[in-house]
């Protein structure tokens, strides 16, 4: 019979080392470079050195250096053999040859004195062994010299501010978009550039795109760093099919002091699905961690995801703008009854309100316009509206001040309105600090309307009803502030050679060591102990449970009974518990004995967590029992968890609606949070690679950890 205290039963792990924080200044290099110099630059038509180089003699104002030993002169530059024959060294060099050659084209770079490079080239750590072992070849020598690496596998840096355009992409083949407020990083070439060029023809306007590729240095961490120092930036947008190995805390903290800088963050991540990661994998050397976990991760880093490039866009060129809603109810005004509608239906579905307007408003708005004028919300104006009912409908709204966001539809179609209703949206957006969302259109007058509003008085405008509704959720996510201000990444190894699972006795020591609450046991290894067991327990009902490491689901196999209220029951359960056993042909000597618990009644909860290996420690948290897996009602959140964020986790589950009170069931919320919080701990410490408390039984008196498992590193 065992129910003595577990001690030292925890051992070492193994893992990983973690980057940290780096020095962001470094990377000035490449944004600001008093000079360049490429490396394979060519006078061939076609060819990425060429293509480079005609970029850069058309934007980029500081010294040029073509590097190629076959040339004496290319576009009418003087050309060098290697990086070290010119005279001054440059402080970034763009590499374009083929990847065998480039490792000893870093060693004269370094040697010369060059701060920067960027790898063009392919055919690293993306195509397998012998590239990954030219890539870290790549990376020591980058490191030996102090030098900092954009790439490998990449088109580098775009600078609209300075001039610095690596894309080897022609600028008749890719429009470069205006200077803007908005900053691109990128893990895929192909992304950006596509989505440099629709962006042109949206005139949104951009100050920086970079391609990470391989990141094998600088990576998406180092950027939001770097971004969020620049006073020319408001909006960062992350394209990733991956968060380094070892770096999703370190993510979360560069977001974190981003907003805290006044940076707004919108991402979309590619390898979403079983495809997609496969496809990300193949693409870009990725390790495309677990979806859930990276989506919860943006989320409680306070970074707004998005479900396509279209979104992805529209969030952005919202989010550019300073005005957010104090909450999330939208005031929708139209002239056309269908987009209306839809428009109600989409913001409702992107976790915005659209509320009855108050009566007082009502009132007044009946009083001005004609019965066929619906003053609901939306309040719809009807096909014949005037430029001067806008105005007084929209003076009616601010006076009242009803929504936390105005969302306006003004189609320049009908013959009754024209583009000067731009005049009156502008004269309601400077009267209030509410932010605007407007959609319109009607050929090219709706177009050049849409494009006044935007680039002359920054109110986010679109064509599209989706589009304006990404752009008004845009804006009421980005409103929701963070729980955290600061976030210090946890230090612990996230890979684990191999993980070994404690018995059953063990792991409840270790949840009660960290703040658990557990039901009284006792380990019985013969009929005699449960008897034993029965009457130390004293409860008026007692559970018997299986015990052995070839038992994972123990009800699949007869391996719990309930209701034991007596030493004979308890005796009794415990031979019909071993012959079940016996039964399902698993061997006798793994058999460990039966666990007596005292039986806890109330909501069946789930909490727990593992050690990721990109994000480190991730809890879950959400409806319990037997059906966990097929109901999937769970939270997810990166740990260490504060109170705020275990209280959004526990809100964002069905369970939730339970633990209020529902038919009689309750649950004291108090100890279903430190339940929640104890298991973060656990998980921060080092000690614990994954954790599972299935059921957490939480009643009126508490939360109690009923079955735990726990795994360690070996």
């Amino acid at each position: 019979m065992d129910t003595k205290e577990g001690n030292n039963i925890l051992p070492h792990s193994h893992g990983l080392v973690h980057r940290g924080r780096r020095r962001v200044e470094e990377l000035d290099v490449f944004f600001n470079p008093k000079s360049i110099a490429v490396v394979g630059a060519s006078p061939r038509v076609g060819s990425v050195g060429r293509a480079i180089l005609e970029n850069l003699i058309s934007s980029y104002r500081g010294e040029i250096y073509p590097v190629n030993p076959k040339y004496d002169e290319i576009l009418g530059l003087k050309s060098y053999p290697s990086i070290s024959s010119i005279p001054e060294p440059p402080d970034l060099a763009v590499i374009t040859v083929r990847a065998d050659r480039v490792p000893p084209i870093a060693e004269d770079a370094g040697k010369a004195g060059v701060r920067g490079l960027i790898v063009v080239s392919g055919g690293f750590a993306e195509s397998g062994p012998g590239g990954r072992e030219l890539e870290e070849r790549l990376v020591s020598i980058v490191r030996r010299y102090g030098m900092r690496l954009v790439g490998p596998n990449c088109i580098g840096v775009y600078d609209a501010s300075t001039g610095v355009d690596t894309f080897f992409i022609p600028k008749t083949r890719m429009r470069r978009p205006p200077l803007g407020r908005i900053a691109v990083v990128s893990q895929s070439g192909a992304f950006l550039t596509t989505f440099m060029d629709y962006i042109a023809t949206e005139n949104v306007g951009i100050v920086r795109a970079i391609n990470i590729g391989n990141k094998a240095d600088v990576d998406e961490v180092d950027l939001i760093d770097y971004l969020a120092g620049k006073n020319d930036v408001d909006v960062i947008m992350l394209y990733l099919e991956d968060v380094s190995p070892g770096r999703g805390q370190d993510l979360i903290r560069a977001a974190l002091d981003a907003r805290a800088n006044g940076k707004h963050i919108v991402a979309l991540k590619g390898g979403r699905t079983e495809s997609g990661t496969r496809a990300a994998s193949s693409h870009t050397a990725a390790l495309s961690g677990d979806y859930e976990v990276f989506k919860n991760a943006l989320k409680q880093a306070g970074i707004i995801e998005t479900d396509g490039p279209v979104e992805f866009l529209d969030a952005a060129k919202a989010l550019a703008q300073p005005r957010r809603p104090k909450g999330r109810t939208v005031a929708v005004l139209t002239h056309a009854g269908g987009p209306g509608v839809i428009s109600v239906d989409l913001l409702s579905k992107a976790g915005l309100e659209v509320p009855e307007t108050p009566k007082p408003l009502r009132v007044e708005l009946r009083s001005m316009f004609p019965e066929r004028v619906a003053v609901g919300n939306p309040i719809d104006l009807t096909g014949d509206a005037t430029e001067e009912d806008y105005r007084k409908a929209l003076d009616a709204i601010m006076r009242h001040g009803f929504g936390d966001l105005i969302y306006i539809i003004a189609y320049i179609q009908p013959p009754t309105i024209s583009g000067r209703v731009a005049d009156v949206i502008v004269e309601a957006y400077n009267s209030t600090d509410k932010p605007f969302v407007v959609l319109t259109g009607g050929s090219i007058e709706g177009e050049e309307m849409g494009l006044r509003l935007y680039k002359d008085h920054n109110i986010p405008t679109y064509n599209i009803i989706e589009r304006a509704v990404n752009a008004a959720k845009a804006l009421y996510l980005d409103s929701i502030p963070p729980c955290y201000e600061k976030w210090e990444p946890v230090r612990i190894p996230y890979t684990c050679r191999e993980k070994v699972k404690l018995s059953e006795t063990e792991a409840l020591e270790v949840a009660k060591k960290y703040g658990l609450k557990v039901p009284k046991y006792c380990l019985a290894t013969d009929p005699q102990e449960a008897v034993e067991c029965f009457k130390s327990i004293g409860s008026q009902k007692v559970v018997a449970k299986v015990v052995s490491p070839r038992v994972v689901h123990k009800s699949d196999i007869g391996g719990v009974i309930t209701g034991i209220t007596s030493p004979e029951e308890a005796e009794r359960a415990y031979n019909d518990i071993l012959e079940n056993y016996l039964r399902h042909e698993l061997p006798r000597e793994d058999f460990t004995g039966i666990l007596y618990q005292e039986q806890v009644k109330g909501i069946e909860l789930i909490v727990g967590g593992r050690v990721d290996p990109f994000f480190g420690p991730v809890e879950i948290f959400g409806g319990g029992g037997v059906l966990v897996e097929l109901i999937r009602d769970v939270s997810i959140r990166v740990a260490p968890l504060n109170r705020c964020e275990a209280e959004r986790m526990i809100r964002e589950t069905r369970a939730y609606s339970l633990i209020k009170g529902f038919r009689g069931m309750r649950a004291d919320y108090t100890s279903i949070l430190e339940a929640l919080l104890a298991v973060s701990r656990m998980l921060t410490s080092g000690e614990v690679v994954e954790i599972d408390v299935n059921p957490l039984i939480a009643n009126e008196s508490g939360a109690y950890a009923a079955d735990v498992r726990v795994y360690v590193c070996k």
